[in-house]
């Protein structure tokens, strides 16, 4: 099966680098209609609704970063469609680790052990996960994120540049760690924490609205 990237901005072609890595067939990427490339690195470019290119003889990467985009594009390809999951070969992987559809782990990476990985959700370059740690599904990890055993990312959060995660702690649904923090008590969900030691700057709503798709 082919490959679909959705998305073609800095993560895309990052997903793009991966795949190629690991042998992986791309046969394009799908963007908003106003999107000025015709292709990148030879790829082509197409400027389509994600409904238009639903193919059912192709994989799809939902290259995109933001992790509500993600999960509403995830929904309007629907039950259906198949998604590829996106494995740096410099990445570390250790025994009895799952990772869900959909998943991004582009570049040099750590996973020790006994830890699941969510469907759709995105692992950066530097990023170090020990044991028992369960990362939600559309949650993002920037680079060099450091998680100690037994941390819930749950669904939709992200962890900015550099931020370390102490042993245990829960970062709540949609919530937002600013780069560079260290977290040593849990998150709420939807909220936003700043700072060594994280603190709350705003109190958010984890069910809040998405922004519109790409196309």
């Amino acid at each position: 099966m082919t490959v679909h990237i959705y998305g073609a901005g800095g993560l895309g072609r990052e997903v793009l680098a991966t795949l190629l890595a690991t042998q992986e067939r791309v046969s394009c990427f799908i963007v908003d209609p106003g999107f000025a490339a015709s292709d990148i690195r030879g790829v082509p470019v197409h400027a389509a609704s994600l409904d238009a290119m639903r193919d059912p003889a192709a994989r799809f990467v939902l290259a995109v970063g933001d992790g509500r985009t993600r999960q509403r594009a995830a929904s309007s390809l629907g039950e259906g469609a198949i998604f590829a999951t996106v494995l740096h070969p410099a990445a570390t992987i250790g025994p009895w680790v799952s990772i869900g559809e959909g998943a991004m782990i582009i570049g040099p990476a750590s996973i020790t052990t006994e830890v699941a990985v969510g469907a759709h959700a995105l692992i950066n370059p530097g990023c170090t996960i020990a044991h028992d740690c369960v990362l939600g599904d559309f949650c993002n990890l920037g680079p060099s994120v450091s998680l100690a055993g037994r941390v819930r990312v749950q669904e939709g959060a992200n962890l900015g540049v550099g931020v370390s995660v102490a042993p245990g702690v829960v970062i709540g649904a949609w919530a937002t760690v600013g780069a560079g923090a260290v977290v040593i008590r849990d998150v709420e969900p939807g909220s936003t924490v700043v700072g060594v030691p994280a603190r709350p700057i705003r109190r958010g709503n984890a069910g809040a609205s998405a922004p519109p798709l790409l196309s």
